[in-house]
């Protein structure tokens, strides 16, 4: 199988990760000099947002499948045209499902329209603590704790300075995240995992098996699944949910290629969601394995730290954006593996540790 991933980023080195995990050829395009995923694959420095359609099916020829490991939307809707016109190879993205999943207020209205639970919206007088979060930013940028109303109100005094925001109470409890795949609506979930946030709400931890009951995990994956059926799914889906005073709340749905879960749960499981993914839409190589989910999972924390004048420090994967390409160590501080970038023997560098037990 040869793979062509556009973008070498954090999403980009999910998928450079995973492929090398299958035995499968994939070639990374991105218009940085050094991005993240380079030092795993053979990287193409390409600025894809100027080529023409015929630059674009010239790249793209003799692929056996397209994954977009980016956020742009126009670029998106570009690939998906030149995919519906016959122009590229298969595109592993469902444009309907981005569209949607790519807004918190279209997500949201989702949620509300399923009867699906979810965080209270603030409205002025409300009482407790809130959260304000771009609609269509992923992640945590430009995520905002705000102690009560009037801070809202202070931070966004107009209804104009809170166009594009999803404003809605905070709530305090552990997160979770569980991915889907499904051919036209018809879906499959898979591992649950939690998630560990840093300081400015970007995860920097995920832990494998979840610790949620078995009834819990069914609730949660009933949900997504729901929510992929609801959305003529196909392709790849994640859901994340935090739990609070015993009932999940969901908080978003992105239907693109996630960073840091599927690694924890290839670790965990052996489910490859690279290659779940691609059977969506392309026939696989024969023999490729595909393993159900283990009864008996491995126990696996993924982590990324940060460390710097002699301290180690959990931080989210922003933190290896910018010390360029990572290097795939073996039994790196105690881990089974690791991503690490910088300069180890200097004592400043990133790394993800990936511990299994």
């Amino acid at each position: 199988m040869r793979l062509l991933c556009l973008g070498a980023g954090l999403q980009g080195l999910e998928v450079a990760y995973l492929a090398l995990k299958a035995g499968w050829e994939v070639t990374l395009v991105d218009r940085r000099k050094a991005p993240p995923a380079s030092g795993l694959a053979k990287t193409l420095r390409v600025d894809l947002a100027s080529l023409g359609p015929f630059q674009m099916a010239v790249l793209c020829s003799g692929y056996d499948l397209i994954v977009p490991a980016l956020e742009d939307s126009r670029l998106l809707e570009t690939l998906a045209g030149a995919r519906a016109e016959g122009r590229i190879p298969p595109l592993a993205l469902d444009i309907g499902a981005y569209r949607l999943s790519s807004s918190k207020i279209l997500s949201k209205r989702l949620f509300s329209a399923l009867g699906l639970p979810q965080a209270e919206a603030w409205a002025p007088g409300a009482k407790g603590a809130f959260i304000a979060k771009p609609s269509c930013l992923s992640g945590s940028r430009g995520v905002r704790f705000l102690r009560d109303s009037l801070e809202v109100l202070e931070a966004f005094p107009s209804p104009g300075d809170r166009d594009g925001l999803v404003i809605e109470e905070w709530l305090d409890g552990p997160s979770y995240s569980v991915e889907v795949t499904a051919v036209a609506g018809q879906a499959r979930s898979f591992q649950v995992t939690l998630l560990g946030m840093d300081d400015v709400y970007d995860c920097c931890r995920v832990t494998a098996p979840s610790g949620l009951s078995a009834s819990q995990e069914r609730q949660l994956k009933s949900m997504a699944e729901r929510l992929a059926m609801e959305m003529s799914l196909t392709g790849l889906m994640d859901l994340e949910a935090i739990l609070c005073r015993g009932r999940f709340s969901l908080l978003e749905i992105d239907a693109r290629f996630p960073s840091q879960t599927p690694m924890a749960v290839f670790w965990s499981t052996g489910v490859n969601l690279l290659v779940e993914l691609a059977a969506c839409f392309v026939g696989l190589p024969p023999g490729t394995p595909r393993p159900a989910m283990a009864d008996r999972p491995r126990k696996v924390v993924f982590e990324q730290v940060l460390a710097s004048a002699g301290h180690v420090i959990p931080q989210g994967e922003h933190i290896l954006s910018g010390l360029g390409p990572v290097t795939l160590v073996e039994d790196f501080m105690g881990a089974r593996e690791a991503l690490v970038s910088g300069n180890p023997k200097g004592g400043h560098f990133a790394a993800t540790l990936i511990r299994v037990g």
